[in-house]
């Protein structure tokens, strides 16, 4: 049987974000760097001050235009935000995305159950998926992202606003607590998710929806004919390709990256009692068995809002704000490559 070649130096662009992890970011970052630069590959750094030129840079990356040219990998290093924006790098592609989780909530790289605040032992994941990957064996994961589509009033799409995401995408009260906790300077960290959750569910009423979803084939024979829909004064809409999002909140506690599938969560009207109780199950997944949650597996899904609540705050998915509705949500299976060493190639 002929010897495989010797795995070769890989050409990587790399986008830190300086803030992760309450300012702690730029040495991970720095750290990284050094780390592939030692372990022999060719390494571009495309940080930029702004998430949109970042993004730019890296989408040219991909393309192989500008002066990095053309990568075999895009790693970012930071949180949940860094990893949306690689996402909507390379998604659809086949050029993989390197994580190197180094933020606040990481809940993608804990789906993948990822190295997180380890910069050593992700960039040494990372470097065996590379030479695995050099050397035919493996070294990608191939998961599912969702594509969430901006709509006019009349459900036409909006150009040019179409987004990737692979977590979660919210647009209840979840979604008004995301908000709000990115308008807070203080307190820092988890805590102010805690006071953006009592300071929403203090002025809490209700939101009005009209949702209407392509079930999964396993749903019944009829599932394709019929569509779900739902028509409801509602306080939880989140549409999960990951089981989790918010740094640990346990949304869709069966939902898995990589089964073609999204999981529909919502949650009826409930009073500003009944939300506060709710709530804090979502940590560990135990809302879902509360009567007004109801979880349903489609393949896609249309957000509306209607009259019959409060106007739906704007959706946000992976923490970063998409739109207001109307918004479409579909999966694309096997739309994300992720590097990961521990991944081997089938066999024929």
């Amino acid at each position: 049987m002929p010897e495989r070649p010797a795995p070769r130096p890989a050409r990587l662009a790399v986008v830190v974000n300086p803030t992760a992890d309450r300012g702690r970011g730029r040495g991970d970052g720095l750290r990284t760097l050094a780390l592939l630069r030692e372990a022999g590959h060719d390494v571009v750094d495309l940080s930029a001050p702004n998430a949109p030129l970042a993004l730019e840079n890296a989408r040219d990356a991909v393309a192989g235009r500008g002066p990095a040219g053309r990568v075999d990998a895009l790693v970012v290093v930071g949180g949940d935000g860094m990893v949306h924006l690689g996402v909507n790098a390379v998604a659809g592609t086949h050029v993989p995305l390197g994580v190197v989780a180094a933020g606040t909530g990481n809940d993608f790289a804990s789906a993948l159950d990822l190295p997180v605040h380890d910069v050593p032992a992700a960039v040494g994941l990372l470097t065996t998926a590379l030479a695995a990957r050099s050397a035919g064996t493996g070294g990608v994961r191939v998961v599912d992202a969702a594509r969430a589509e901006p709509l006019d009033t009349d459900l036409a799409p909006r150009p040019g606003r179409a987004r990737w995401f692979c977590g979660v995408l919210s647009a209840g009260l979840d979604a008004a607590v995301n908000a709000h906790a990115n308008a807070l300077t203080w307190p820092r960290g988890g805590a102010k998710y805690v006071r953006a959750v009592a300071s929403e569910l203090a002025r809490f009423h209700p939101y009005g929806y009209r949702i209407t979803a392509d079930l999964a084939p396993g749903d019944g024979p009829d599932a394709a004919a019929h569509p779900f829909v739902w028509s409801s004064p509602g306080t939880v809409v989140a549409v999960a390709n990951g089981h989790r999002f918010g740094g640990g909140v346990q949304i869709a506690p069966d939902a898995a990256i990589d089964d073609g599938l999204l999981d529909l969560v919502t949650a009826g009207p409930l009073t500003r009692l009944g939300a506060a109780r709710v709530f804090p199950g979502m940590y560990r997944g135990k809302h879902v068995h509360h009567p007004a949650v109801d979880v349903r597996q489609v393949t896609s899904v249309l957000l509306e809002a209607t009259d019959a609540g409060r106007p739906p705050p704007p959706a946000f998915a992976d923490g970063e704000r998409i739109s207001r509705l109307p918004v479409r949500v579909r999966v694309v299976p096997g739309a994300l490559h992720v590097l990961d060493g521990r991944t081997t190639a089938p066999r024929d």
